[in-house]
């Protein structure tokens, strides 16, 4: 078994012992699909990631890899775990990118924003993008939420738009509302 697999069963071995049978029941209930859902709240993956980055003998690389190889799980806990562990300088838009294009759930997206796309160094360029990306209702959440996590009020033109747009999905049209209100805040 290499050391990456070990790594990944620890973390597993993580989920099953704080698993939340209701929450994840609840989750299930709302229409949330994954292969698998151990029910973690957000404190209980902080908790787990802490243990991973105070281990010293898990490297920046090996931390990358096994971020990679949760990202890459159908397992709610897993992809939220990698957006914890991903090392910020090991990420590039290219990739930030393909993690963003896989997301379908906004609990997901609001962990990936708050965790990782916000402490990029390109996290505004990534935001203007995808408040521009017209295909993906998710993409223009996502960049919505980095707005308000940057305070990028340049952003509130787009988001206004994307507010009034009554063709939008409600919890799209709410963060852009929070945008246009944070500018509204600061001017």
């Amino acid at each position: 078994m290499d050391a990456n697999t070990l790594w990944v069963s620890k973390a597993h071995a993580e989920f099953r012992k704080l698993r939340n049978g209701e929450v994840a029941d609840n989750l299930r209930a709302q229409g949330i699909e994954y292969k698998a859902i151990w029910g973690l709240e957000s404190y209980r993956l902080k908790e787990i990631s802490a243990i991973f980055l105070a281990d010293e003998t898990l490297s920046v690389e090996a931390r990358r890899s096994l971020a990679d190889a949760l990202w890459h799980e159908d397992v709610r806990e897993s992809k939220m775990l990698a957006t914890r562990l991903y090392p910020t300088d090991r990420m590039d838009e290219s990739l930030a990118n393909e993690w963003a294009s896989a997301i379908q759930y906004t609990e997901l997206a609001d962990q990936a924003c708050m965790n990782l796309f916000a402490r990029l160094p390109f996290a505004a360029i990534l935001a203007n993008a995808w408040a521009d990306d017209k295909a993906s209702a998710m993409k223009r959440y996502m960049a919505m939420q980095l707005a308000l996590r940057l305070e990028l009020t340049e952003l509130e033109g787009k988001a206004s738009a994307i507010a009034q747009d009554a063709g939008n999905p409600f919890w799209l049209r709410s963060a852009a509302l929070q945008v246009v209100q944070l500018g509204t805040n600061e001017g």
